[in-house]
């Protein structure tokens, strides 16, 4: 059974679509990262973690389900070259919108989560704690990633 030329264009033009919208995301996941040590002032994440195999390995671990996240959703859905095989637009503004405002409000979020954690302790838990561990850090940078990547893939696949 032999593929037409159309299938072929339209699937390269999908894979294409996809792969920028999944480096646009992956973009969006390393500038939510650095942020969020700049966020949390009493968790020094990545002075904590150098140099300790298993807390590298959870935020590496982390970044690998992030993008998990990001590919699924822009496999499903990209923003780039709009949403059709043929080139058109090429943003599907509406879409990217909605990442960016996701992407500013999971930022939001991190920040409203770590200040209540940090400044009220509504458990007594102190967050110096979490730094005195290089597991516990890459913990904290897995938990943030799998957030971050949830709130991506969501804003990926809601229609608008």
């Amino acid at each position: 059974m032999a593929v037409g030329t159309d299938v072929l264009i339209g699937t390269l033009l999908w894979f294409v679509r996809s792969f920028i919208s999944s480096l646009i995301c992956l973009f969006l996941g390393y500038v939510g990262i650095k942020i969020l040590s700049i966020i949390t002032t009493k968790i020094s994440e990545f002075k904590v973690i150098k140099g300790d195999p298993l807390g590298t390995s959870l935020f590496v671990s982390g970044f690998l389900i992030f993008a998990g996240f990001v590919v699924a959703g822009c496999v499903t859905k990209p923003f780039f070259l709009s949403q059709s095989v043929i080139i058109g637009p090429y943003f599907n503004i509406e879409q990217f919108v909605t990442v960016i405002l996701s992407f500013i409000m999971s930022l939001f979020f991190g920040w409203l989560f770590y200040y209540v954690f940090a400044q009220l302790t509504p458990f007594g838990v102190d967050l110096d704690d979490v730094n005195k561990s290089p597991t516990a850090v890459g913990f904290f940078l897995l938990g943030y990633e799998i957030f971050l990547g949830l709130v991506i893939y969501a804003s990926l696949v809601t229609p608008v």
